[in-house]
């Protein structure tokens, strides 16, 4: 038998083998395979849909509490037609302690009926009670009460289950969406017959917990709680019918082409194949070096020089996975770096920025994040900006250039700066290519992720837009935690009514401020305040006035005081001033201006104008004592003498 011959039938029965094998698995296997995809596909997108409405759930209670708060302190109307108008639900209710509806906005999914509905008929997501009958919606509501624990009525909010609602879910899940309660279709993205189908076995699938064939669709079920509606996702079962002959048919024609290659693959070699699979040995036990000589320009002469073309390009290859390695543990290494300082701002957007500007070898960067009013955005992070016309610190407007385009829309954008869409403002960096990525999260753009110029030189190409995309989504999840972090701990040391420091914070500020001045030896200044009649203000006019009062003579206080001084809310309507550097003299003079600041002109507390005055003890370090708990029994005690002294007056321990 010749060798042609021979290379002919082992290039036949290498390809027939492997063929055939994979034609009986897709024959067989595929059919099998599709439909597990198709279920797990069903089974993600319930998890998906499920955790959608959880969100949805989430999103009305703190929509709620918004909404008590608001109610509680104002009026009932405007607070109910402004948490509509944020677009956040998409009905709202007030009522008073009797049930009487104070303040209406929006409407809500129901079967008949167009009278408010109150906020104990829409049901609590979040508790598990189911709504009246007929109410379709996600809702939830709160108790109104006022700061002494009585009872002012209740408010409530609802996002309709409209069929809008559904095809939200619908986009999201990737699946059909059919909400189903008591067996009964609320509302569905599939034709009636079809949902009505799957509401029969709604119950059915959620007791099951996997996906059910029915009617031709693989469908699966989640129940969100007790009184909710059961969420159906679907999708219709992949139709393999024709399969396995097509499989036959391409077999044929592939083995018929195969011995058609393989009779000229083996006209074309001979005996330096012997060679060639000797190199390749060589080269598969990993010695790149391997090179064929080539001793002429025909056929043979072209494998060869393809073959030495290829070790070239695996050598190029394996260098560029070592540099891939060694990148990917730098990278690692920074994410270690992130996880170790979540709480620290500064330090997470350093991490989250040279990480970029490594992945995509760009020139500079740049992170900016919204501030406090979200109509701005501020640059807190730079890297190598100084020549690019920006610093850490500059304010670019909310839809102002690339930057406020981006974090008003929420979309990347790449390309040549100054191309439509592109157009930079003047406090942006300088560049001629860049990279904008929004930093968003569900609760919306925390800020965004610039690039500039690649250090070849080279635009950017999809595949960089692609990348910082989904690293941007994991560093926006980062971000979000430190800032959640900040504020959280900024709302454990601040008092809810007045906006000024707690009790807590007051007593932690007191004793690093003492330890400081007794060990350089500097005096420091404490004055306790008290309103004077307070308890007739709110016996006269009501607590809501009195709160108003509190908070307009904490602005009075504050606007009295330097920015290194603490105000705290002590307690009830006392007030404390923390005064470092300042000794006797100075706080007996901010003591008197803070006086006649409060008595000067009246307070307009919701609508109310009053005449209120203040009494203020001083106390100072370290005459008075050099312990907090010394100084703030000496201010309290000079207080009490202000206050028998007729009050609205000032007294220090050193005066007598």
């Amino acid at each position: 038998m010749t060798l042609r011959l021979r290379l002919s039938l082992a290039f036949l029965l290498v390809v027939i083998v492997p063929l055939t094998v994979a034609a009986v698995v897709v024959g067989r296997g595929v059919p099998q395979a599709l439909d597990s995809a198709a279920r797990n596909r069903v089974l993600a997108s319930r998890a998906g849909a499920g955790a959608l409405v959880q969100s949805t759930c989430r999103t009305v209670r703190l929509a709620a509490e918004v909404l008590g708060r608001e109610a509680a302190v104002g009026a009932k109307q405007p607070a109910a037609q402004d948490i509509v108008d944020r677009g956040t639900v998409g009905y709202a209710v007030v009522t008073s302690a009797a049930g009487k509806v104070l303040g209406v906005a929006g409407g809500v999914t129901r079967a008949s009926g167009s009278a408010p509905v109150p906020p104990a008929a829409l049901g609590s997501c979040s508790r598990g009670t189911p709504a009246a009958a007929g109410i379709r919606a996600i809702a939830d509501s709160v108790d109104l009460r006022s700061t002494r624990g009585a009872g002012l009525g209740a408010a409530g909010v609802a996002i309709p289950l409209d069929r809008e609602f559904a095809t939200s879910l619908s986009r999201s899940a990737n699946a059909d969406v059919t909400l189903v309660s008591g067996g009964t279709v609320v509302t569905s993205t599939l034709p009636d017959a079809a949902a009505a189908t799957l509401a029969r076995d709604a119950e059915a699938l959620v007791r099951a917990g996997e996906a059910k064939e029915i009617s031709g669709r693989l469908a699966a079920a989640t129940s969100i709680g007790p009184g909710q509606p059961v969420v159906v996702v679907s999708v219709a079962r992949p139709a393999v019918g024709s399969l396995e002959l097509l499989v036959v048919a391409v077999l044929i024609a592939v083995l018929l082409l195969a011995a058609v290659i393989g009779w000229g693959l083996a006209r074309m070699t001979t005996r330096p194949l012997v060679a060639l699979s000797e190199a390749a040995e060589r080269v598969a036990g990993g010695d790149l070096e391997t090179r064929i000589d080539v001793t002429s320009d025909d056929e043979v002469g072209q494998l060869a020089t393809s073959f030495n073309d290829m070790t070239d390009r695996l050598r190029g290859y394996v260098g560029a996975l070592q540099s891939s390695r060694d990148e990917l543990r730098r990278n690692l290494a920074r994410l270690g770096d992130t996880l170790s300082s979540t709480h620290d701002l500064g330090r997470i957007l350093g991490v989250i920025l040279e990480t970029a500007v490594a992945e995509t070898r760009s020139s500079a960067g740049a992170i900016y994040v919204v501030a406090d009013g979200r109509d701005e955005l501020v640059l807190r992070a730079a890297h190598a900006l100084d020549d690019r016309g920006a610093r850490v610190g500059d304010v670019i407007g909310v839809g102002a250039g690339v930057t406020g385009g981006v974090a008003a829309s929420g979309e990347a954008v790449r390309g040549h700066v100054g191309a439509p869409g592109l157009v930079a403002a003047p406090t942006e960096p300088r560049g001629e290519e860049m990279i904008s990525v929004p930093l968003r999260t569900t609760g919306g753009v925390l800020g965004v992720l610039n690039l500039y110029d690649r250090f070849d030189g080279r635009p950017y190409d999809a595949g960089d837009l692609e990348t910082i995309r989904t690293f941007a989504s994991q560093a926006a999840v980062a971000l979000d935690n430190v800032l959640l972090h900040q504020e959280a701990q900024r709302l454990s040391i601040t008092d809810g009514l007045t906006g000024l420091r707690n009790y807590r914070y007051f007593q932690q500020a007191i004793s690093r401020e003492t330890e400081r001045a007794v060990r350089f030896g500097r005096p420091m200044g404490l004055l306790m305040l008290d309103l004077d009649h307070f308890k007739d203000v709110n016996d006269t006019h009501g607590h809501q006035v009195g709160d108003a009062v509190l908070i307009e003579v904490a602005d009075r206080v504050r606007a009295e005081v330097r920015e290194v001084d603490l105000v705290a809310r002590y307690g009830g309507e006392e007030f404390a001033v923390v005064l470092p550097e300042t000794d006797r003299e100075g706080a007996e003079h901010i003591a008197e201006r803070i006086c006649e600041r409060v008595r000067s002109r009246p307070l307009h507390a919701a609508g109310v104008e009053l005449r209120l005055t203040v009494s203020i003890g001083v106390a100072v370090l370290p005459e008075d004592g050099t312990a907090p708990s010394a100084l703030v029994r000496a201010a309290d005690k000079a207080l009490y003498a202000a206050k028998g002294a007729g009050r609205d007056q000032w007294r220090s321990t050193g005066a007598g």
